[in-house]
C-alpha cells in the first residue's frame, strides 16, 4: 500500500489514534514504525547472509584445499591478544595456556572463479531462493497490516534510524543499541573505566 494513498492516511490515523510514543511517551510528531528486525530487506538480509556463510563451508570443503602455517603470533594468560613471539612484555609474561597463532593459506581452488555462478544454482537447488521470496512476501503483508508496529514520536524515529533507541533508566537521552544505559546513566566506576580507556 502506497503511503500517499487515502486509505493509507486512514489507515494510518486510525492506527495513531489516543496513542503517544513507545519509547518517550511523547503525543507531538507521532509516526508508524516498525522495528528494523521485521522490514523486508532486513528479513531477505539475514536469509541471504546465513545462506552465504554455509555455502561458503561447502564450497571450502568441495573445492578448496588449505595448508596451516605458523604466524609467528602467540597470546598467554598475561597478555592475552595475538602478539609477535618476538615481543619484548615490560614484566615477566604468564605463559600458561600459551597458544601459537596458525594462519590459513590456499592451496588449491578446483573452480576459482565460479564462485558466484556455483553460489546461485545452490540457491535455485536448495529452494532458499524461493524461500527468500515467501519470507520477503510474508513480512511486506505484516509490515501493511502494521502487526508489528509500534508508535514513535519523530525524534524517537529519527535515532531508531541511527541505531539508537532510549535509555531505559532516564527515558530521555538516546544511546546505541549496544550499550545497556546512556553514558549519564552509568555508575561512577564504569564512566572512569571508559574515560581510562579513552586516554
Amino acid at each position: 500500500m502506497k503511503r500517499n494513498t487515502k486509505e493509507w492516511k486512514e489507515k494510518r490515523a486510525e492506527f495513531l489514534k489516543g496513542k503517544t510514543c513507545a519509547w518517550c511517551g511523547s503525543s507531538d510528531s507521532l509516526c508508524i514504525h516498525t522495528p528494523r528486525a521485521f522490514s523486508p530487506t532486513q528479513v531477505s538480509s539475514e536469509i541471504y547472509s546465513a545462506a552465504y556463510t554455509r555455502f561458503r563451508e561447502i564450497y571450502r570443503q568441495n573445492y578448496q584445499k588449505f595448508d596451516s602455517i605458523l604466524s609467528g603470533k602467540h597470546r598467554h594468560k598475561s597478555h592475552p591478544t595475538w602478539h609477535k613471539a618476538s615481543t619484548v612484555h615490560k614484566t615477566e609474561p604468564d605463559h600458561t595456556n600459551l597458544e601459537e597463532q596458525f594462519i590459513e593459506v590456499l592451496l588449491e581452488d578446483s573452480e576459482e572463479g565460479n564462485f558466484k555462478k556455483l553460489y546461485h544454482e545452490w540457491l535455485e537447488e536448495t529452494g532458499i531462493k524461493e524461500l527468500i521470496e515467501e519470507e520477503t512476501k510474508k513480512a511486506v503483508e505484516e509490515r501493511e497490516s502494521l502487526k508489528n508496529a509500534i508508535v514513535l514520536c519523530k525524534r524517537c524515529h529519527f535515532a531508531s534510524l541511527r541505531d539508537m533507541d532510549i535509555c531505559p533508566k532516564c527515558r530521555n537521552r538516546y544511546k546505541s543499541v549496544n550499550y545497556e544505559t546512556c553514558f549519564d546513566c552509568l555508575p561512577d566506576e564504569r564512566k572512569a573505566e571508559f574515560r581510562k580507556r579513552q586516554n
